[in-house]
Parts: structure tokens; sequence; C-alpha cells
């Protein structure tokens, strides 16, 4: 009988043994899963992040992209050709310029692989090339290519804003040799066909 009750209390004692065992490796299970559960949150919403990042990197290109578009990579049909020019001196701190001083010369607009430019003509000799930024009807011109007997500082610069079928006007500015700037007043009109 004592071998009895001693192998009851022994199965007694190794089952709740057993069953104390299964609930701790229930309980380390469920701790796990808890743990892993945090680390795939942190994940989801590093991905999350990740893509908010990725959507406003591309809207920042798209926009870049939309801005840079609206400059104009060439001349419309209606400005190509060659326009008369006469520019007439509005400002002057250079003792080579007086203010009323006039100058015609023929710009002759044309698109190239640069992009658009303007080669402006003195005596049927090319004087210089403007490379052109068109955009929201203006068009910036900046030298490109200046006439070799120019001084190597002078700084040749135009803005045309007004824009229409008959007439294009704006300003030249010029800078040259001790930092004096001239400004012209430029009037463009269409040169007559042959």
């Amino acid at each position: 009988m004592k071998i009895l009750n001693a192998a009851t209390v022994f199965i007694i004692v190794l089952f709740a043994s057993c069953n104390g065992t299964k609930e701790n490796d229930l309980e380390a299970r469920e701790q796990k899963l808890i743990l892993l559960e945090k680390e795939f949150s942190a994940k989801e919403e590093d991905y999350k992040n990740l893509l908010r990042l990725r959507d406003s990197l591309e809207l920042a290109l798209l926009t870049k992209k939309e801005s840079t578009d609206s400059i104009k990579r060439f001349w419309p049909d209606s400005l190509t050709g060659s326009w008369n020019s006469k520019l007439v001196c509005r400002e002057s701190a250079c003792g080579t310029y007086v203010i009323g001083d006039q100058r015609t010369e023929k710009w002759i607009f044309s698109n190239d692989s640069i992009g658009p430019i303007v080669n402006v003509m003195d005596n049927n000799r090319l004087k210089r090339t403007f490379r052109a930024e068109y955009k929201d009807g203006k068009a910036r011109l900046y030298i490109y290519l200046a006439d070799s007997t120019a001084a190597r500082n002078n700084k040749t610069t135009a803005l045309l804003d007004n824009f229409s079928k008959k007439v294009i006007k704006g300003t030249q500015s010029l800078s040259g040799q001790d930092d004096c700037l001239v400004k012209f007043s430029v009037e463009l009109s269409p040169s007559p066909k042959k």
C-alpha cells in the first residue's frame, strides 16, 4: 500500500510538474508572440514612413520638373526670324555712352541644340549671340558668344518682357570696365520679308 501511495504521489507530482512546464512554455510563447507583434508594428510604422517619404520626394521631383518645363526649350514660330532693333540709351554711368545714344541692329531669333538663341548682327557681321530662357511671356537673354573685339570684362544681358505680333520691347544692360553700367531700351520690329 505504501508503494501504491508513493506511486500515486509520484504520478501526481509528475503530472503537476508537467502541467506547470506546459503553462510556462505557453506563457513564454505568449511573451515571444507579444514581442514579435511589437517588432512587426515598428516595422510597419517604418514602412509607412518610407512610403510617405517616397511620395514627398516624387512630388518634389514632379514640381521641379513642372517648373523647369515651363521654361520653353524653343522660340514659338511667331518669334523666329529677323527683327530690326532700335536701342536707345536710357541710363549711363560709362563715359563711352551718353543718354539718348541710338543703335540699330538686326536680331535673329532661332532655335539651336542649346535651346532658343538670338544672333545680333551689325552690318551683316555677327556681333554677339544670346542664349535665352523664355518663360511666362518673358525672355531673359545672356551672352553666349560675344564679339571678339569687345572688352573681356563686358557683360551684356537683356530682358524682353513685352511681346506682340508687331513689336517686342524690353531693356538691354551692358556692364563695362570699372563696373560702369549702361541701360538701353529695346524695341524690335519684324524685318520685311524679301
